[in-house]
């Protein structure tokens, strides 16, 4: 706002006496201009002179009002609403003597409605004899002053309920690591007082693990590294208190280290769910470990049982063999059909016993035998296997479709088991077709690659799928497909050992399909079907 134009003096005995001077037009002039707001007045109060500034704040030339009306015209304490008594006026006790020292008021009246924070300096003015003659104000305009700091103690007071109020703990430390602040929630967290921590080293607060990790902390503040890390802290009371602790560096106007600033979260909940985490995968694996070790003896165990039975079952059985093809040889002609036909069953018995034990030699095989993984080539294999099928069924009818560029790491020896065995069923369950249909290959879904092979023969029934891989479970009988019940218990053992899992699907009479994975590889660029008639090729 724009001061009015400088006033005439008022007339009076005291403006006659002051500007009685050679120079009293560079007098007013000074006085005019100064920065500060002057008012002089004489021994009663009445105003002698203003400068513009306090002619516009006071209001004084346009009506001249009496001293004792002064309090009337909005002078007020620095609250803004307290109006000023008479006897409490600065100027006024400056005519009684005193001098008063910056003396805040709050002026509000027609000329500055919206009201002015000032300061007054009075002082009163005596002649030659000392007497009082009036008295003198100089008035400093702190309206910008007081509207900043109030903005600032309003800051201030919304900073300090935010960090009071904040769920976080708030540590100020020293350059030398002592306490400089600490709010309501850290002091809550750590059950002390505000007067018990401050002053007191941040390593006071934590136990020899925990002085450790913050000594280190503390060094990288001093270098200027901010971080989050987990730390220890002892409450009060002797509980164990884990936290995650936010550091950073912080720094005076001049950029020389003046300390650091942490926030402090209680992360004990998290701490004790990933210990009790931490211990329970312990035990299980304990548990684990235990029952490996278990099953592992209990394999080997069985292993060698079957092992052993197998091997020592090979001699009665040889014997069973000898004595019934000898008995058909020397005393056929004096057995009737009857007798021939339970010697038939004999033969047939131990034969069939022969084979179940060759299976179970064989599957005991697939778990002592050592696993040698190299490039395998399962097309290949796969063409091998067709080759030899047809060699020894060349009047059979079967189309062979057989991917290629199929290759995996893996044991070629056991591997190749696999593909004989799914390849061989697949021949043997499509014998009753004219044409059979026999196709190998590999599709990607979600990732993994899947082998399998799939035929149009007898298929099975779902409903007993869980018995597939079992040793010795068949779905068939006998005498309509033969088989010892081991060649897919084999497959599976295996397909396990290579770190990947076999299943089966099918319907009876239109055919099965069985796929397995091994190892998570993409299909290979270039890998395309081929097509066979009565041999495989590419």
């Amino acid at each position: 706002m724009t001061a009015p134009a400088p006033s005439t003096a008022l007339p009076g005995k005291l403006e006659e006496e002051l500007f009685q001077v050679r120079h009293r037009g560079l007098v007013r002039a000074i006085l005019n201009n100064l920065s500060e707001g002057i008012s002089i007045h004489d021994s009663t109060g009445a105003f002698v002179y203003t400068s513009p500034y306090a002619d516009w704040l006071f209001g004084t030339v346009a009506d001249a009002p009496s001293p004792s009306e002064w309090h009337e015209r909005g002078i007020f304490y620095p609250d803004g609403r307290t109006l000023y008594p008479m006897e409490a006026l600065p100027i006024w006790r400056a005519l009684k003597g005193e001098e008063v020292r910056e003396a805040d008021m709050f002026i509000r009246n027609p000329n500055v409605p919206q009201g002015r924070h000032v300061r007054c300096h009075c002082i009163p003015l005596r002649d030659v004899q000392g007497q009082i003659i009036g008295g003198m104000s100089l008035i400093k305009d702190m309206d910008a002053v007081r509207r900043e700091e109030e903005e600032k103690r309003r800051t201030e007071q919304r900073f300090q309920l935010l960090v009071e109020t904040a769920r976080e703990g708030i540590w100020v430390l020293d350059p030398q690591g002592k306490t400089t602040y600490v709010n309501r929630f850290l002091t809550e967290l750590l059950g002390y007082s505000a007067e018990e921590m401050l002053g007191k080293h941040v390593l006071s607060f934590m136990d020899e693990e925990g002085r450790r990790a913050v000594e280190a902390g503390l060094q990288r503040r001093r270098q200027g590294i901010s971080e989050i890390y987990d730390g220890k802290f002892i409450r009060k009371d002797g509980a164990t208190l884990w936290t995650s602790i936010s550091g950073a560096p912080m720094y005076d106007e001049n950029g020389q280290y003046s300390g650091s600033l942490a926030t402090i979260t209680d992360v004990t909940a998290r701490r004790n769910a990933e210990e009790q985490v931490r211990q329970l995968n312990a035990e299980l694996e304990r548990r684990i470990a235990e029952r490996t070790a278990q099953l592992e003896f209990s394999n080997r165990e069985l292993e060698a049982f079957a092992y052993s039975v197998a091997h020592d079952l090979r001699s009665p059985l040889r014997g069973i063999a000898s004595f019934s093809d000898a008995l058909t040889e020397d005393c056929a002609g004096q057995l009737d059909e009857v007798g021939l036909d339970y010697l038939r069953r004999i033969r047939g018995g131990a034969q069939r016993m022969s084979e179940l034990i060759d299976g179970i030699l064989a599957l005991s095989r697939v778990n002592r035998t050592a696993l040698v993984a190299s490039r395998c080539d399962l097309s290949a294999m796969a063409r091998t296997i067709a080759e030899q099928l047809h060699q020894l069924q060349p009047e059979r009818q079967v189309r062979f479709t057989l991917q290629a560029g199929l290759v995996e790491q893996g044991d070629p020896q056991l591997l190749r088991s696999v593909l004989e065995n799914l390849l061989g069923n697949a021949w043997k369950f499509t014998r009753e077709r004219p044409v059979a249909e026999i196709e190998f290959g590999a599709k990607e879904e979600q990732g993994v690659r899947r082998y399998f092979v799939k035929d149009n023969g007898a298929g099975f029934d779902m409903a007993y799928r869980d018995k597939l891989f079992g040793v010795f479970q068949r779905l068939h009988a006998q005498a309509e497909f033969e088989g010892n019940g081991v060649g897919l218990a084999t497959v599976q053992r295996i397909i396990r050992r290579h770190g990947g899992r076999v299943w089966g699907e099918g319907q009876p009479g239109q055919g099965a399909c069985f796929t397995f994975t091994l190892n998570e590889l993409p299909l290979p660029l270039g890998a395309t079907a081929i097509t066979s008639g009565a041999q495989p090729h590419e």
